[in-house]
């Protein structure tokens, strides 16, 4: 377990507040998890008879939260830590902006700070962006 959280938990979330998790990359990410959880802690045995773990069984044992839930924790500390750059940073810039242009015809992709505000709107935080400054005055003083 602690060359899992020391090894392998690193590497997958490297970065991992600049994704957009749409569906198939969070079913992917679970799923690797739990495939890594499932070598680590071995199958049961149940009445002379061995299986593999249960999803709620691993995570039992885990007892730590899944990556989506890590990845969308680092989201938002990453939007806290734009959010307080100043108004020139490209960075800040880049993240607010409203593109110019049209899209391509479609369903358009899911960017991040839409999938960041929606992570605010199921968390039901209010004002973040207030939140966020008060922060920032807080770590100056």
């Amino acid at each position: 377990m602690r060359l899992y959280k020391t090894l392998i938990l690193p590497v997958l979330l490297y970065a991992g507040e600049t994704w957009t998790l749409n569906v198939d990359v969070q079913r992917a990410l679970e799923t690797f998890e739990r495939k890594e959880l499932r070598t680590i802690f071995g199958p049961v045995q149940e009445q002379g008879c061995w299986r593999t773990r249960y999803n709620l069984e691993l995570y039992r044992l885990y007892k730590e939260p899944q990556v989506t839930q890590i990845i969308r924790s680092n989201r938002l500390r990453w939007l806290g830590h734009v959010w307080r750059t100043p108004e020139n940073n490209p960075t800040r810039f880049h993240t607010f902006k409203n593109p110019e242009g049209a899209r391509d015809r479609g369903r358009p992709s899911t960017r991040w700070l839409d999938d960041t505000e929606n992570d605010i709107k199921i968390l039901k935080i209010k004002n973040w962006q207030r939140v966020a400054s008060e922060l920032e005055e807080e770590l100056l003083v």
